[in-house]
């Protein structure tokens, strides 16, 4: 099974495919300055979940774009179901390759930096499409500590520090607004979440040829995440102000 399909039936129909909460989301776009009318983009937009909270709270303008075929799908249709066509746009693609006729007031990638091969050359991306004055508004994991283990650094060398994630920033000539992090409590429940769609993938298909792919994936994440990802890794969003000219 392809690990976009895996990652489809464990993520898909979660409103939130990271750990956050719409009061977090929320508080983003407060941060962030964003007011009615700013032109919004959203890297790897998932279900359309962030657009939709915004246009409802700051009534913005903005294109989502999401390479899942299933996630971009739902999220033209909630689109769709609120009459805010007008103002938001889906594209189903990626993200890596898109590239707007103008530059943001505000670019988020939120859980998607992975596109970018991580956290650093996606601040990188956000920096070129979005306005001097904009905001960019980043979020993902990150090591905790700078003593992480070797067999776990090697598998995810990607991920930064926090400190290093800032120190990036600036030489971009970003300067840091605020944070949100997420609490140990919100890590629990998204990890929790996606095991049980993968359990429930599994009651639904229990002759599945593939079926034992997702049960592998299962233990997989769980393992991961119950033997170190819990206690090394770090979530958190970043609000990031890109400097006038």
């Amino acid at each position: 099974m392809h690990p976009d399909e895996i990652e489809t039936i464990a993520q898909s129909r979660l409103p939130l495919m990271n750990p956050v909460t719409a009061e977090m989301i929320l508080r983003a776009g407060e941060l962030a300055a964003i007011s009615s009318g700013d032109n919004v983009y959203d890297i790897g937009c998932g279900n359309g979940t962030l657009l939709s909270l915004w246009d409802d709270a700051y009534g913005i303008r903005g294109t989502g774009i999401e390479l899942r075929k299933e996630s971009a799908a739902a999220a033209k249709r909630a689109v769709d179901e609120k009459g805010a066509a007008d103002r938001i746009q889906i594209i189903e693609g990626d993200a890596a390759a898109w590239e707007p006729d103008e530059q943001s007031d505000c670019t988020v990638a939120i859980g998607s930096a992975f596109i970018f091969g991580g956290v650093v050359p996606a601040l990188a991306h956000c920096e070129a499409i979005t306005r001097p004055g904009g905001s960019i508004v980043i979020g993902d994991r990150y090591w905790q500590s700078a003593s992480v283990p070797p067999e776990f650094a090697v598998q995810w060398q990607e991920i930064p520090t926090e400190y290093g994630l800032v120190a990036a920033a600036r030489d971009l000539g970003l300067r840091l607004r605020a944070v949100i992090r997420a609490s140990p409590d919100d890590h629990d429940r998204y990890e929790s979440a996606i095991w049980r769609q993968c359990i429930r993938w599994l009651d639904e298909h229990p002759s599945h040829p593939e079926r034992e792919e997702i049960e592998e994936y299962l233990c997989k994440i769980q393992d991961e995440y119950l033997v170190y990802g819990r206690e090394a890794f770090g979530w958190a969003i970043w609000i990031f102000g890109k400097g006038a000219e």
